[in-house]
Formats: structure tokens, C-alpha cells, sequence
């Protein structure tokens, strides 16, 4: 048994989506599409469970996106795992996992610079 916060925190977040894809499909008339997504983030909840405890996406994952004890992912991690296989049903598992991983580098490495990174001597910030 695991002490570490991340995949509890990361599968609850996914299932809050799935609830949320099945709120959205409702309201528009049973769209497949958020049923799709809906059913797909409950199926990658579960995966993420079976995961080996030194699976690399997932510590690579904790480090970039956990606050405390919270699940906390960035705007690029957020919008892909909120239309996960809403256009595309034929998204891989593992496919998505690496993605998320390198959206959360690049989220990380915009650290509120939403214009990207400047040029040495550019940057008023840095």
C-alpha cells in the first residue's frame, strides 16, 4: 500500500471529469461524445491504478502537478485531460499518459509567462 498523495489525487480528478463529461452530456441531449469521454476517464482512472508504483509518467506527473496533497494540473494538462477521446475514441492509455507528461513540462516551463519564453535580455521579468 502507497502513502503517496499523487494517484489517489490524480484518479479522483479524473473521475470529477468523467462526472462532469456526463453533466455536459446530459444538457446536450445525451451527446455521445461526453459519454465517450466520460466512459474513457473512468477507464484511465482505472489503468492509472494498475500502474506499477515506480511508473515514471506518474512520478514525473506528481512532481509537475501536485500542490500538497492536491491534484493541481496547469491549463494545457487540464483542457487535454477534460476532452480526452471527445473528438478521437482511439487515444491510447499509455499515448495519453506521455502527452500529459509533456504538456506538463511545457505548462511548467511557461511559469506564468503565457507569451512563452522570451530571448536573453528580453525578458522584464527575468
Amino acid at each position: 500500500m502507497t502513502t503517496d498523495p499523487f494517484r489517489p489525487a490524480f484518479t479522483d480528478y479524473l473521475r470529477e471529469i468523467a462526472s462532469w463529461r456526463r453533466r455536459k452530456a446530459e444538457e446536450y441531449d445525451r451527446d455521445v461524445r461526453n459519454l465517450r469521454s466520460a466512459a474513457s476517464l473512468e477507464e484511465l482512472a482505472a489503468y492509472v491504478r494498475t500502474l506499477p508504483e515506480d511508473d515514471a509518467r506518474l512520478r514525473e506527473l506528481a512532481r509537475l502537478t501536485m500542490a500538497g496533497e492536491a491534484f493541481r494540473p496547469e491549463q494545457r494538462v487540464s483542457y487535454e485531460i477534460g476532452r480526452f477521446r471527445f473528438h478521437y475514441d482511439d487515444t491510447g492509455l499509455d499515448a495519453f499518459l506521455d502527452t500529459l507528461v509533456e504538456l506538463a513540462i511545457a505548462d511548467k516551463g511557461e511559469m506564468g509567462r503565457f507569451g512563452g519564453r522570451m530571448p536573453e535580455g528580453d525578458d522584464p521579468w527575468g
